[in-house]
C-alpha cells in the first residue's frame, strides 16, 4: 500500500471542489481554489493541516462518502494534526472532506474556527 503525505502550508487552506476542472493541469478552475489532490485507488492520503496548541485542534465537520478511512489525528509527542484518507476499495471519482480548524484558543478563550474543504480525485 502507498503512503502520499501532502503538508499544506500556511495558517489555513481552503480547498475546494468544482465541475470546472482544466484536464490538462489537473487544477481546478476557479479563483478560490488552491489545490486538489490526486491520489491511486489503494493509496492513503495524509495532509498535515499544521501545528496547533494543546487547546486547538481540527475535527471532521462532513465526511467523504467514499471513504474507508477518514480521521483526524495528532501526532505524538508534537503538535502536528493530521487529515487521513483512504478510499473505498472500487471508488474512482471525486470526494470531498470538510474540516473544522481551531486556533487562537488559550484555554479561556474558544478561538477562531475555520472551515476547509479538501476535494480528493482518486485515480
Amino acid at each position: 500500500m502507498k503512503n502520499q503525505l501532502i503538508i499544506l502550508a500556511g495558517f489555513f487552506l481552503v480547498v475546494s471542489c468544482s465541475k470546472n476542472d482544466d484536464s490538462t493541469t489537473g487544477r481546478v478552475v476557479n479563483e478560490n481554489i488552491q489545490q486538489v489532490i490526486n491520489i491511486s485507488n489503494g493509496d492513503t492520503l495524509k495532509v498535515t493541516l499544521g501545528s496547533f496548541g494543546d487547546e486547538e485542534g481540527a475535527w471532521i465537520f462532513k465526511n467523504p462518502k467514499n471513504a474507508k478511512v477518514s480521521k483526524v489525528y495528532r501526532q505524538i509527542n508534537s503538535g502536528l494534526v493530521l487529515y487521513e484518507y483512504y478510499p473505498n476499495d472500487s471508488f474512482i471519482g471525486k470526494d470531498t472532506v470538510e474540516l473544522i480548524l481551531n486556533r487562537g484558543s488559550d484555554g479561556a478563550s474558544l478561538g477562531i474556527n475555520d472551515t476547509t474543504r479538501i476535494c480528493i480525485t482518486v485515480k
